[in-house]
């Protein structure tokens, strides 16, 4: 073997042993990278926005595999299997959830039902004061309505109900009125038989109902439950005559507690 080969030869015993000496060195990174990673474990990501209270179901998501160590499968959702719900319910999202978000539970609840004793009442909101776009299904509201002077008493507004879950919202419809025609959007609440009575009432009788959207963060002191004619007077300064009977007197609902 002359000089040329011996170097051609040491030169190839080099470069196997740095070979070797590479591959010894990525095997203990990644094998210490998952050490500190744990073992991977299957999650269910989110590939559609879904709206809360609307209906997730296996078609929305997609398992994927994630570092067990950031993944606490107390905490995340593998399988929508998994999650009890009575009498076989569909699940729905609890809140508005967002394309490519990693589900976690709490995340993912039975479709609310009614309980015992509640009814399901459905009334029409008019589209322009029934805070449109806004309140949807699992909105927390309060409801008011306006009813007209009648027999020389007050025109008032009145706080119907205080603080109610919407059920539902339905498809804008058209409505014809003495005034003409007007959007209309079905409203679903679930309500004690009480406070479904008085809404009924008040979608009968009131000139016009209107939700107010209540705030995530909580209601606060919802204030009086009516103001009247006399009360604007006082207000303005405006005073007048007329009798202190008021149609509130026929009208007034006491409001439902939320």
């Amino acid at each position: 073997m002359n000089p040329r080969q011996r170097r051609g030869v040491l030169l190839m015993a080099l470069a196997a042993i740095g070979a070797v000496a590479v591959f010894v060195s990525v095997f203990t990174y990644l094998r210490s990278q998952e050490e500190q990673l744990g073992a991977s474990a299957t999650v269910l990501r989110l590939t559609e926005d879904v709206e809360a209270y609307q209906p997730l179901g296996e078609e929305s998501v997609e398992r994927v595999q994630v570092p067990g160590r950031y993944f606490d499968p107390e905490v995340f959702v593998s399988d929508l299997s998994l999650i009890e719900t009575p009498d076989d319910q569909q699940l729905v999202a609890a809140t508005a959830l967002k394309a490519g978000s990693y589900l976690q539970q709490g995340m993912v609840q039975p479709q609310p039902t009614l309980t015992s004793g509640e009814r399901e009442v459905a009334i029409m909101v008019d589209a322009e004061t029934g805070v449109a776009g806004k309140v949807r299904r699992g909105s927390f509201v309060d409801i008011y309505a306006t009813f007209e002077a009648r027999d020389h008493g007050q025109a008032c507004a009145v706080r119907i109900l205080t603080e109610v879950e919407v059920l539902g919202i339905g498809e804008l419809r058209t409505q014809e009125t003495t005034t003409g025609v007007s959007g209309v959007v079905p409203v679903t609440f679930r309500l004690e038989p009480q406070a479904a009575l008085q809404l009924a009432y008040a979608e009968d009788f009131a000139t016009k109902l209107r939700l107010a959207l209540v705030s995530a963060e909580g209601g606060g002191s919802a204030g009086e439950a009516e103001f009247c004619s006399q009360d604007f007077e006082a207000l303005t300064g405006t005073g007048g005559s007329g009798d202190e009977g008021s149609t509130a007197g026929d009208t007034r609902l006491a409001p439902h507690g939320g």
